[in-house]
């Protein structure tokens, strides 16, 4: 079995002459990974995309199901977009999901919370308040809430307002007991 060595005098990616002994079809290192990673591209992403996807397929507790092809990832609004080519905001909106907060499990939240106290980034949310908003303020709360964050706000109202009562009645309780 015979196979083709190819000698050339200028490289086959860049056209530059090949001016050191050791090289035959490229000028350097740089050119010749180039050439092989463009060459096997293709392969590669078929081959971790599939990789990907038998581990998706199996169902699990620790992952959120993507409601459009039914598969299990931790990062859902990532995989959206990088799969099904929809923004995370067009996907929360199109299934009711809450606009504002991430789709990804509880776990992996506090895995990141803990993450961000040991590099110390939680300390950029402090210099972000000068844009928070303030109570009162007529641009806050000028969006359409989804269902999930209606269903939020009113559990919220409801413990607020019980506590609100509870304190009342509490305090008429104590200005009774006090009188003299």
């Amino acid at each position: 079995m015979k196979f083709k060595v190819e000698w050339r005098k200028t490289c086959k990616v860049c056209g530059e002459p090949i001016t050191q002994n050791r090289f035959r079809t490229f000028c350097s290192d740089k050119c010749r990974n180039k050439f092989y990673q463009k060459k096997y591209q293709t392969y590669r992403s078929e081959w971790q995309r599939a990789k990907y996807d038998r581990n998706a397929s199996v169902k699990d507790d620790k992952k959120l199901k993507c409601p459009i092809c039914g598969r299990y990832y931790v990062q859902l609004c990532s995989h959206v977009l990088q799969r099904h080519g929809m923004t995370a905001r067009e996907f929360k909106v199109a299934f009711g999901y809450d606009v504002k907060k991430g789709r990804v499990p509880t776990w992996y939240k506090e895995k990141k919370g803990e993450i961000s106290i040991e590099n110390k980034t939680f300390l950029n949310l402090k210099k972000g308040k000068k844009y928070w908003f303030k109570k009162g303020d007529h641009k806050a709360g000028r969006y359409q809430r989804s269902p999930e964050t209606l269903a939020r706000l009113k559990t919220i109202h409801k413990l607020t307002k019980r506590n609100k009562n509870y304190a009342k009645e509490n305090r008429n309780k104590n200005n009774r007991l006090f009188k003299v």
